[in-house]
């Protein structure tokens, strides 16, 4: 029985050289897990993909290079790397794809003045491992590189963050991306502070104030693509209802119904638009048309002497910019501030007509799903 298990291991090994990948080499693979610095991550490649224990890699996109680490763990299909150079660490994100690139370890120098730690301290402080590096031109000789394995102090921050999966890796929960999860639907409540001008041509202009609460229903559409300027964008189509009253400075109430279509697009910063666990910046605009009705009553000591029911058309604009936030599950909450601007006209009949304009800042609180 031990002998089997000597000739199996001797075989997994020979398989492992053998198909080990070359300088080089390019690989696709996705963080998995990462852990709260950033120093050591999860990827979805392992021995049966070539990654063995020592490989060195660089990590890319097509905008250039994001980190550079060392494998210090490896099963069948995934592997645990230690990152000992991060050059942009908002690309480094759980479930977010990168390239990785098969290169040479770092250089190793016996030279204090230039070694990557201080060789005059006899103690090797937290952050240092020793170990083989793949590719060293000393054979079996140890090379000291500050960074490279799972040192003490990350050890303890993946037990801090999560247990382990059934390959026995740390399981680790934070910021992250749901590239599966491209649609949402949302609802909005709108606090508003708007101020409304009328303009009925001879018979003079009326300005009124608009505080009121009402509400819009949306669908937005993201885009899972990490290389593109469309992954920092979203489009989205809204349905906007509201009902509302306002009293002239001149003893004229107005009753506005609206229903409004539009459509729109935010530019997302801060985090990318798919991010999880984290705050997520966006800033946008939208516009569209729709219906309105006015019942119009001109008041008299406080009692409606006249009343008269207009329909009309209109179209309105928003600029808004905001903060939004989802879990791993696609839950989520956004709050935005916009300036809203609507135009109204109507037709009494052939040559009579008059205009309104409501405009002003809102405040606009919501939930989402994504799915």
């Amino acid at each position: 029985m031990k002998l089997a298990f000597s000739l199996l291991s001797v075989l997994i090994i020979c398989f492992q050289s053998t198909n080990a990948l070359e300088l080089d080499e390019k690989l696709t693979t996705r963080f998995l897990k990462v852990s709260r610095t950033k120093k050591t991550v999860l990827l979805n490649r392992g021995l049966e993909d070539g990654i063995v224990v020592g490989d060195h890699a660089k990590f890319f996109l097509t905008t250039g290079v994001i980190a550079r680490g060392s494998v210090v763990k490896a099963s069948p299909t995934r592997s645990i790397w230690s990152i000992y150079r991060i050059i942009n660490d908002s690309r480094m994100i759980p479930d977010s794809v990168v390239n990785i690139k098969i290169t040479s370890p770092l250089n190793t120098t016996t030279d204090p003045s230039r070694s990557l730690y201080d060789e005059s301290n006899a103690t090797m402080t937290a952050g240092t491992e020793v170990m083989t590096l793949r590719g060293d031109s000393r054979g079996t000789a140890p090379a000291r590189v500050r960074g490279i394995g799972l040192n003490d102090d990350e050890k303890r921050e993946l037990d801090s963050l999560g247990t382990v999966d059934m390959a026995g890796f740390p399981v680790v929960e934070g910021p992250g991306l749901t590239p599966d999860k491209t649609l949402e639907a949302y609802g909005l409540i709108h606090f508003n502070s708007l101020s409304s001008s009328v303009d009925e041509g001879d018979a003079g202009s009326f300005v009124g104030q608009d505080a009121n609460i009402d509400f819009s229903l949306g669908l937005e559409k993201y885009f899972n693509n990490p290389n593109s300027f469309l992954s920092k964008v979203s489009f989205f189509a809204l349905f906007h209802s509201s009902s509302n009253s306002i009293t002239s400075a001149q003893g004229q109430q107005t009753t506005t119904s609206v229903t409004e279509y539009g459509v729109g697009a935010h530019f997302h910063y801060i985090a990318p638009a798919l991010s999880y666990n984290r705050l997520i910046g966006f800033a946008g605009v939208s516009l569209g048309v729709g219906s309105v009705t006015d019942t119009i009553d001109v008041l008299s000591n406080n009692s409606a002497q006249t009343s008269n029911t207009l329909d009309g058309s209109s179209s309105f604009l928003s600029l808004a910019t905001g903060i939004k936030y989802y879990t791993r599950q696609g839950f989520g909450a956004r709050a935005m501030i916009d300036f809203y601007r609507r135009s109204e006209s109507y037709q009494f009949d052939d040559t009579d007509s008059f205009t309104k304009v409501v405009s002003g800042p809102r405040l606009l609180l919501g939930l989402s799903y994504r799915f």
